[in-house]
């Protein structure tokens, strides 16, 4: 049974409001051809991907190719006009974007140059290449970087109380030799 001309409309309407919603909570967006030369990704394949993608926070959607440029057009961005050719898939990350990448990444290599393969990405508003996304996929996941941060923080504050505290500590050292001698030089005058 076909469609009505009104009700293939509300369909792309909705379509068109998930695609906005999911662009506009994404902190990065990845443009993949996952049909590519050959014989693409299977559905097995793609459960995969996606059940990956999920435990990073995030998903990986076939697009229509038009409805994704308008969206991005309507969001600003207009450098993946030349990517939105051949079959597209997206894969969004809401949370952490090199943990979505780096999943990808993995993916990818898993495949041995087999699709999907990275066409472009967006990220909080700008655009990567291919090694862009490669390259971010390559940075540890936001919490350790976090804790380096931190680590790198806390290290001057550290040390400055370790020398703060040395002559403390020196003190505490010869008072506690001085100490264990006193009882052994006592029984010696004794005898």
């Amino acid at each position: 049974m076909a469609l009505t001309h009104k009700q293939a409309m509300a369909r792309k309407s909705a379509s068109l409001d998930e695609l906005r919603d999911k662009f506009k909570r994404a902190k990065i967006a990845i443009l993949t051809d996952y049909r590519g030369d050959g014989k693409g990704l299977t559905v097995k394949e793609i459960t995969a991907l996606r059940a990956k993608l999920r435990e990073q926070n995030g998903e990986f959607n076939v697009v229509k190719n038009t409805l994704a440029k308008k969206v991005a057009h309507e969001l600003g961005i207009t450098e993946l006009d030349g990517h939105f050719e051949n079959p597209t898939a997206i894969a969004f990350g809401y949370k952490d974007p090199s943990t979505v990448a780096k999943a990808l990444s993995d993916f990818i290599k898993e495949r041995k140059q087999r699709p999907p393969y990275v066409k472009a990405g967006v990220m909080e508003g700008t655009v990567l290449d291919p090694k862009g996304i490669e390259a971010l996929a390559s940075l540890p996941p936001r919490e350790v970087v976090y804790q380096q941060l931190l680590g790198t923080m806390i290290a001057p504050h550290q040390a400055l109380l370790r020398l703060i505290n040395e002559p403390g500590r020196r003190m505490a050292s010869i008072t506690h030799q001085i100490s264990e001698k006193q009882p052994t030089e006592a029984v010696a005058a004794e005898a």
